[in-house]
């Protein structure tokens, strides 16, 4: 075997293992790629429920409000029924 021979089949391995090595490079990235967008959707799944709930807590926070204000409106009404019918009973007296 002579040097020429030696030096092609160097620069033939020397090739073949760079592409090996893109190869490995470039299936590591997709693998990242692909395990960042899945890690991505979870937290995005996760967000939009926490807003979700968010939007829920407000929404019951509002109606708990309405119910304390009509609530209010009740008993003050409460309060002028039972004075107008302390009142008619006072009169039958």
């Amino acid at each position: 075997m002579n040097s020429d021979t030696s030096l092609s089949i160097s620069v033939i391995i020397a090739i073949l293992g760079c592409f090996v090595g893109l190869a490995g490079w470039i299936r590591g990235r997709d693998t990242r790629i692909i395990n960042d967008s899945e890690w991505k959707g979870m937290v995005n799944a996760k967000l939009d429920m926490a807003i979700g709930l968010r939007k829920d807590h407000d929404e019951l926070q509002d109606r708990h409000n309405q119910h304390s204000e009509r609530i209010g409106r009740v008993e003050e009404s409460t309060k002028a029924a039972h004075r107008r019918i302390d009142a008619i009973e006072n009169k039958k007296q």
